[in-house]
């Protein structure tokens, strides 16, 4: 009983002193921003390894789940065997080894192709320069054959950009590279922590994918002491929405790229565009990244193909306008489905803000993440909604003027004018209406008193009782 007595002291008490803590850390946080970031990079630069072990582990672990689940499951059930316990984990082990052996020859692979196909492109194009600016120039000659004011003030322009572009080709971009080369190895120290952070985050990655079932049962058993079942459960079902938006969307998106740069890959081949491997790299990485991806990379290659062969580069053209219909009309949502349920004017808006925060990395992941935004502000608004009994339709607000509050009908819009007395009331308006009435109306106190006049009936009763005394 005297613990009850005492318990709301108790509760004050420690919320003085989380107040007061909060309001030092704001101000350290406030007015030590120097510090803060620093001691904050020496921390990731700690973590280094174990966040490239999330990351890689949560990238690896769709893989393997699709193939013991898709593949190695169905074979042991169309045989009508039974997995053991020893079996799986053997399983799961060769599983990791075999993906980590596919990256790194996927890895290899792209850069072995990718690295020397981009110097060699850099140095013909360097070489090759005043031929390419000569093949343009005979180009908009054929086409503006019959407007000889038109094609004359064209070859003005092609030979006053060609010679600023040959200039800063041949002095700024080819010392930039041999510098950069240079600069490598003078942060051969930044590499080496560099690599050694991924090969430490790569083992780590293993250990979480052999047993990640029993680590994820661990964080559930721990979510449910601090939280309570009711907590919990709400917890791990929003952990669960999370992972589902973004692993079905990235998985989604690289499945979706990949597909992209092999069509790509393969029709220009055919119609013989110039660097055609490269080309088809950069539209197939660029193409992660929504709505802006195409565009990002288009625009270099087709300016790489026009140097060459102006020609080509109109094939190149039309063939990336069609190839985008594909994927953003059949293909992409073939493969990506209603992952998201975002409309495209807040994927645009949410790829500039997380590019103008993160860079690539935040337009890659803008998508999920307004998606998440978008569920956490919907479901706010609709339990909103549900406690003042209207219903969360969007059908129901459309050319709706307002709400009847006695019916709770929606009233059709109604061109009227507004009376600028009535707008912008805030929810204090009515409480300070209510308080300056009563200050202003007359009390009852203050009025002058005045006696009551005795009715008719109290001068009955007054008279019976004077004439019974």
């Amino acid at each position: 009983m005297k613990l009850d007595r005492y318990r709301k002291y108790v509760r004050a008490g420690v919320t003085a002193f989380l107040v007061l803590a909060a309001s030092m850390i704001f101000y350290y946080l406030l007015f030590h921003q120097t510090s803060v970031r620093t001691a904050f990079h020496n921390v990731l630069n700690i973590l280094s390894p174990l966040i490239a072990a999330l990351i890689l582990a949560y990238v690896i672990s769709p893989i393997i789940n699709f193939i013991e689940q898709r593949i190695i499951a169905r074979l042991f059930a169309r045989h009508r065997k039974t997995q053991s316990v020893r079996c799986k984990k053997l399983v799961r082990a060769l599983l990791i080894l075999l993906t980590y052996v596919a990256m790194l020859f996927a890895l290899y692979g792209l850069i072995a192709t990718l690295i020397p196909e981009l110097f060699s492109s850099i140095a013909n194009i360097v070489s090759n320069f005043s031929n390419y600016a000569n093949n343009i120039q005979d180009f908009a000659t054929k086409v503006l054959a019959n407007y000889p004011e038109m094609q004359q003030t064209a070859d003005q322009y092609i030979s006053t950009f060609s010679a600023k572009l040959s200039n800063w080709l041949t002095n700024d971009l080819m010392p930039m590279l041999r510098t950069f080369l240079l600069n490598l190895s003078g942060q051969l120290v930044n590499m080496v922590t560099f690599f050694k952070n991924i090969l430490l985050g790569a083992i780590v990655a293993i250990y979480m994918l052999y047993n990640k079932e029993s680590y994820i049962a661990k964080l559930k058993k721990a979510v449910y002491a601090l939280l309570g079942l009711d907590h919990g459960n709400a917890v791990i079902r929003d952990c669960q929405y999370v992972n589902q938006e973004f692993s079905g969307f990235l998985v989604g998106k690289v499945i979706d790229s990949i597909i992209i740069g092999a069509i790509c890959y393969l029709v220009t081949s055919l119609i013989g565009t110039p660097y055609a491997l490269l080309v088809s790299v950069i539209i197939g990485v660029t193409n992660i990244i929504p709505f802006f991806g195409p565009f990002l990379g288009a625009v270099p290659c087709l300016l790489l193909i026009l140097l060459i062969d102006p020609l080509q580069a109109l094939y190149f053209l039309i063939f990336v306008v069609l190839l985008q219909q594909f994927d953003g009309n059949f293909l992409g949502p073939k493969i990506l489905g209603e992952t998201t349920g975002v409309s495209s004017f807040l994927i645009i808006i949410s790829i500039l803000i997380g590019g103008g925060f993160w860079g690539v990395f935040g337009m890659i992941i803008a998508v999920p993440v307004c998606a998440i935004i978008c569920t956490v502000c919907r479901n706010f608004a609709n339990r909103r909604l549900e406690k003042h009994h209207l219903p969360d339709d969007d059908a129901f607000y459309f050319h709706m003027d307002h709400i009847d509050p006695e019916t709770r009908q929606a009233i059709p819009y109604q061109k009227k004018k507004i009376d600028e007395a009535e707008v912008f009331h805030f929810p204090g308006y009515r409480l300070r209406k209510a308080l300056t009435k009563l200050t202003t109306e007359e009390s009852p106190v203050d009025a002058p008193y005045t006696p009551a006049k005795p009715s008719t009936e109290e001068k009955n009763s007054n008279s019976s009782d004077s004439d019974q005394k």
